[in-house]
């Protein structure tokens, strides 16, 4: 029987992760290379933003999103303690 060679994605949608330089990425606008190794062209590992970030993040800056704004988060933690994915309703 053979095996299933598919890649799966490492990232998780509605996450926003840290890449290298301070970079903001999503799971729809990471490359390749993060999406699929969780880690950046640079070789970098990306790193999930927490709750703390985002409740640290500086209020002139907006909301703490991705660069291409396709993933901004809330300050409140889902059920898996991460932060949850800001919706239209926020």
């Amino acid at each position: 029987m053979k095996s299933n060679t598919t890649p799966r994605p490492v990232l998780v949608d509605g996450a926003v992760y840290w890449a290298d330089g301070g970079r903001r990425i999503c799971l729809r606008c990471a490359g390749q290379s993060a999406l699929y190794t969780g880690r950046d062209l640079s070789g970098q590992r990306v790193e999930r933003v927490t709750v703390a970030d985002v409740r640290a993040w500086p209020d002139d800056l907006g909301v703490l999103c991705c660069e291409a704004r396709c993933t901004a988060l809330s300050a409140v933690a889902g059920p898996d303690g991460w932060p949850l994915e800001r919706g239209d309703v926020w």
